[in-house]
């Protein structure tokens, strides 16, 4: 029991030297920093460091959306042009029996002999 007892006396002797030295350390480096940001040349630095990163920050934001703009635009002429694709409809391909394109599918037995060829929107694939 005496070598737990010792440990823990020494632990708490040395919490307590540790915390007075600590919190006198910590009295110094709060005047100091105290000092350092009321010196007018510091103060001066800040204010031309904070009005370089606005501008930055500023220029930075309006790059950014500008490619997010550019980025979306072209994502939404691609997914307009998947789903007229899909749908045989759009600027890519024609539908119907005027103008039709690509490889005719042969007629099944069952199918009328007056059925237009089909085709995929994307000009002939067979898909």
């Amino acid at each position: 029991m005496k070598g737990k007892s010792g440990i823990a006396l020494g632990l708490a002797i040395g919490y307590v030297l540790g915390t007075k030295a600590g919190r006198e350390r910590y009295e110094q480096l709060s005047a100091s920093a105290k000092r350092l940001t009321e010196n007018p040349s510091v103060q001066r630095l800040q204010e031309e460091v904070g009005s370089l990163f606005s501008a930055s920050k500023s220029r930075a934001s309006t790059t950014i959306e500008g490619k997010v703009t550019q980025v979306a635009d072209k994502a939404a002429a691609k997914v307009s042009t998947a789903r007229a694709s899909a749908t045989g409809t759009g600027t890519t391909g024609t539908t119907g029996t005027a103008g039709t394109t690509g490889t005719a599918r042969k007629s099944s037995p069952s199918s009328s002999s007056s059925t237009a060829p089909t085709t995929s929107g994307s000009g002939g694939s067979g898909r």
